[in-house]
């Protein structure tokens, strides 16, 4: 299948492609910082492979205060779509810690897809 008309490509080795949608992956992983909640955007965490491993290390030490974001290295790209077509069949996939088989992953943004209400609990 092509890629959708007006879409922009980027081919690459890629070391982390972290599709973002809240600015916590857990209570202390501040993983996506410019997430906001109904902003209608992924954030892309991408870290290609000509990243040397000291400064991915360093990223990854980063996590928990959200300042991997500034890192050397480590890129954030914002859509409201995305496609990842892995170059070789040899990669490991997982989508929230769940292994996936080897192919194309595609998503796009449902604006207002949930809601969440939150209350003061007694």
């Amino acid at each position: 299948e092509e890629v959708p008309e007006g879409w922009v490509s980027v081919e690459d080795d890629f070391t982390v492609f972290w599709a973002c949608q809240t600015s916590h992956a857990s209570y202390n992983m501040f993983n996506c910082p410019m997430s906001k909640m109904n902003d209608g955007l992924f954030h892309i965490l991408v870290v290609r492979a000509s990243c040397p491993r000291w400064r991915l290390i360093l990223m990854l030490l980063q996590l928990e205060s959200g300042n991997h974001i500034h890192c050397k290295g480590l890129e954030v790209i914002s859509c409201r779509a995305y496609r990842l077509e892995p170059l070789s069949y040899n990669s490991y996939n997982d989508i929230d810690g769940e292994l996936v088989e080897d192919g194309v992953i595609q998503a796009h943004m449902m604006p207002r897809g949930a809601q969440f209400f939150a209350g003061k609990v007694d």
